[in-house]
């Protein structure tokens, strides 16, 4: 399961996802709707500033962006699955969705909670574990009809980019421009 750990916060989220939009094609889906809501895609990074409220970069984000991403060529079947909320234990609400496939890569982009942030985090699932795992999550589909030579491509790329914009590291993890200058002014920590 090739992944990538790094930190990386505000402009630097935007740098990722701007990179994305314009040099790597494929759908960006949210992991898992927001209560009584539908799933979205989004298309552009005003879509993903309109959905999470995000109007300067620079400023904080309450929020983590956990996205999937569904590489243009990768094929597989993508099961976007409604879940039935008791609204007695949720707050009134009554459902959400959830978007699962065996080759999306996800793109988890953390935002620092008091101050302390944790590393963001790309991955998939590899091959040989979609096959192993598809007789206990048989409604993801079969692990077969994704074009793995494409998702691993993909993931390989992104990662790479999100590496090569690294300007610090700490241990194996790259510290992306944005975070560095934060935790220069010791605005930020790091958790990890």
């Amino acid at each position: 399961m090739p992944n990538c750990d790094f930190f990386a916060y505000g402009d630097d989220h935007r740098v990722i996802l701007e990179h994305i939009f314009r040099t790597m094609p494929c759908r960006i889906f949210e992991l898992a709707s927001e209560v009584d809501t539908e799933l979205a895609e989004f298309h552009s990074l005003a879509d993903i500033e309109h959905r999470y409220q995000i109007n300067d970069w620079s400023h904080d984000q309450h929020q983590t962006l956990h996205l999937q991403l569904y590489a243009e060529g990768a094929d597989g079947y993508v099961n976007f699955r409604r879940v039935d909320l008791n609204p007695k234990k949720c707050d009134g609400a009554t459902y959400r969705y959830s978007c699962n496939g065996w080759g999306l890569i996800q793109l988890y982009l953390e935002s620092p909670r008091n101050s302390i942030l944790r590393n963001s985090h790309t991955n998939h699932n590899s091959e040989t574990r979609a096959h192993n795992w598809a007789t206990t999550y048989p409604d993801m589909g079969d692990p077969a009809s994704w074009n793995w030579a494409v998702v691993n491509s993909f993931s390989r790329k992104l990662n790479r980019f999100i590496r090569n914009s690294g300007v610090e590291k700490r241990g194996s993890r790259v510290i992306l421009p944005h975070t560095a200058l934060l935790l220069a002014s010791q605005r930020l920590t790091l958790l990890g």
